[in-house]
Parts: C-alpha cells; structure tokens; sequence
C-alpha cells in the first residue's frame, strides 16, 4: 500500500507553478502581438486567433483530461501534459507562419490544461476538508502570472522581439516537467475504471450539471473569466494604439491594474472557510458588475483615456480575484469521489467563457474600443444575472464542506 502524498510547501509551490503555465502562456506574448504579427508577415489582428484557439483547446481539453486522471491516475496525465506543452512551446519558437504559430498554440494549449486541471484535483486529493482554503493559494499563482507576465513580457519584447517571450516560457515549461518527474508522486489513490470513458462522459457530466449551485458556478465562473479575458484580449490594441503607450508602459499599466486578483484571492484565502464560497462569490460577482458598468460609463461620458479605462477594472480584477477561486473550490469541494471531473469541467467553463469573448472581439474589431467595452460590459451583466438567478442563497458559514460530500 502506498503512502499517502502529505500536503506540503514544496507540493503547493509546485501547483501553483502548474496552474499559472496557462496564463504565463498568453500573458507573457499579449506585448508581443504586434511583434509577432510584423515578425511573420500576417495581418493586422490575426494574432487574436492564436489566443482564442489555444484557450479553446485549454478549455476543451480539461473535459477529458480530468475524468481520465480519475481513471489512470494524476501522475501520468499530468507528465504528458506538461511534456506536450514543452514541445509545442519548442515548435512556437521555430514557427515560419501566423497558420504553424496557430497550430502550435493549440497543441500548447491542450498541454498547458493538464497541468490547470490536474494541480486543482491534485489539491482535492492532498489537501482533502482543507482545500477550500487551499485552492485559493494555487489561483494566486495564476493571478500572479497575470498581473507580473504583461510587464515582464514587455521588457522582453523590447529587448528582443516576439521569440523572447516564447523562450522564458520554454524554460518554466522545462522546470515544470523537472518538478513534476522529480518531486510528485501520485495522490489519488482510488482510481476508477469507469471514469472518463467516452461512452459515459456525457453521462457524467450531466450528472454533475444536476446540482443547482454547481450549474450556478460554472456559468458564473464563465461569464467573469469571458468579461475579463474581453480587456484581456483587446488590451493591447487599445493601450498601445490608440493611446499610445509603448510595449514595456503597457505591461507596467496592465500588470497594475489586474493586480486586484492577487488581493481578491488573497481575501478568499482567508475568508472562505468563515464566510464559505457562495458568499464570496455573491461579493465577488458584484465588484465585477460595479467595475464593469462603470468602465463603459466612463468612456460614454469622458472618452478613451488612460485612467479612465484603468482605475474602474480594479474593481473588475478584485472582484475576479473572489469569484476564480471561490467557485472552483465551492464546485470541487463537494465532489471529492469525482475531483478530476468537477474540476475539468470548472475549467472548461472558464475558458468557455474566454473563448467566445476572445471571438466576438476578433468579429467585432473595427479599430476603436468600443467593441472590447461593451463586450467586457455584456459579460459582466451576465456573470451577475447567473449568479443570482441560478445560484442557492449563500449560507452563513462554511459549515463543514466535508459533511456536504458523499
């Protein structure tokens, strides 16, 4: 009998590297995207594609991956993921076109969502009653790419050109899959022989998706990841264009303004086990609406500036920052037999959202701010309206998530 994987700082280190590779991924080349596109002779704008399919592939991946890990076990999952994002990220560097950048983007994405999907059930595993204070910390990895990657990345750009970036996230890839090898054993004990076979998938996930506050999540959490993913995505147009900032300005304004999610995340932490996750969703939620409308109302009535567009989405990121972590950890918590599904399906619910986003705004781009705007302001309406039409009353407490599970 094996002995169980006891948590430690060293293991939550690890998945939190794991869980930022997505992030670091896209954050780290935003800068880059005019670069890339000059670099490889593409059209102005085709560089959102790459982002938007390699989030779709991220997305969609999780939903086989996680059931699978459930079934074989974290550990051979998660080592082929990360392997296959080292490769592909290698491919990146060589690419000769915008058509092979896409390609590998996709294949990068695909790798980048095991290692997502596999540190938030890894944490259900190891961390057991205790991961929903747990889950947060891996998420401020996350967030930490997010805020830190679009200052470094344009640093790095104008140090030299689209490839710099693409190479440190080669290098975080190699040390990934080291750590992975060296320092993870595996941590689901019970594996199931039934669990992510095709036949039964859809099954599963309809099963899952009966439970009211689950559904309440899943859309929740889709919504505001597509909100934010809109300024995300269209971000860098706006700042560097049509406000004109250079590469390395745009990374320290943008790295400012999203560093709300590391503060969000940071007072889920402490605060879910006493207020539990659907209160700080419900608190979450509504900073994201506040930021949101009030973005577009201040271009409505002021225009296009720079403080006009970035001191409203730091309302928008501290919300963000609640509701990421507090949603998956209120969707897995209860699922403890089915970590690996739970947690799949939470993560193609969050790139869902961010995939439609990211190609309404490649449809809807005209040269102005206005679709990025009122983009970012429909999905926050809609993360709003699902949690409050869908969602349970938020309960008081916490009040023991282990006794919730089966």
């Amino acid at each position: 009998m094996s002995t169980p994987v006891m948590p430690s700082r060293t293991l939550l280190c690890l998945l939190m590297l794991l869980t930022a590779l997505g992030e670091i991924s896209t954050q780290l080349l935003i800068p880059a995207l005019g670069a890339l596109e000059h670099g490889l002779a593409a059209r102005p704008g085709s560089s959102l594609l790459a982002l938007s399919l390699f989030v779709a592939a991220f997305g969609l991946g999780q939903l086989v991956l996680g059931p699978l890990s459930d079934r074989v076990g974290r550990r051979p999952v998660l080592i082929g993921g990360v392997a296959a994002y080292l490769l592909a990220t290698l491919w990146l560097l060589g690419a000769g076109s915008i058509e092979e950048f896409i390609l590998a983007r996709v294949l990068q994405g695909l790798g980048a969502c095991a290692a997502l999907v596999l540190a938030r059930a890894i944490v259900r595993d190891v961390w057991k009653e205790k991961a929903a204070a747990a889950l947060p910390l891996t998420v401020i990895g996350m967030l930490s790419a997010i805020v830190l990657s679009p200052m470094l990345g344009g640093g790095l750009v104008a140090l030299g050109g689209w490839r710099a970036p693409v190479l440190l996230t080669a290098i975080l890839g190699t040390l990934a899959l080291l750590a992975v090898l060296l320092l993870y054993r595996e941590s689901n004990p019970r594996l199931d022989p039934q669990a992510g076979k095709l036949r039964s998938l859809a099954g599963d996930y309809f099963d899952l998706l009966r439970g009211r506050s689950y559904r309440a999540f899943a859309l929740t959490l889709a919504c505001t990841y597509g909100a934010m993913f809109a300024v995300v995505a269209g971000s860098s147009a706006v700042y560097m264009r049509l406000l004109g900032l250079d590469a390395l300005h745009y990374g320290l304004t943008f790295g400012a303004v999203i560093s709300g999610l590391i503060v969000g995340a940071l007072f889920t932490q402490r605060m879910i086990l006493r207020l539990g996750p659907q209160r700080i969703v419900a608190i979450g939620v509504t900073l994201v609406l506040g930021g949101g409308l009030a973005t577009v109302a201040t271009y409505q009535l002021f225009g296009l500036s720079v403080l006009g567009l970035s001191l409203p989405q730091v309302l928008v990121t501290l919300g963000g920052g609640m509701v990421l972590p507090a949603a998956v950890a209120g969707a897995v918590m209860p699922n403890a037999h089915r970590a690996g599904l739970a947690a799949g399906f939470m993560g193609f619910a969050q790139m869902a959202g961010a995939t439609f986003s990211g190609l309404l705004l490649a449809l809807l781009q005209d040269g102005s701010a206005q679709p990025m705007l009122y983009l970012h302001g429909l999905f926050v309406l809609a993360a709003f309206a699902a949690f409050h039409l869908l969602g349970e009353r938020p309960a008081p407490v916490l009040a023991g998530v282990a006794a919730k599970q089966p």
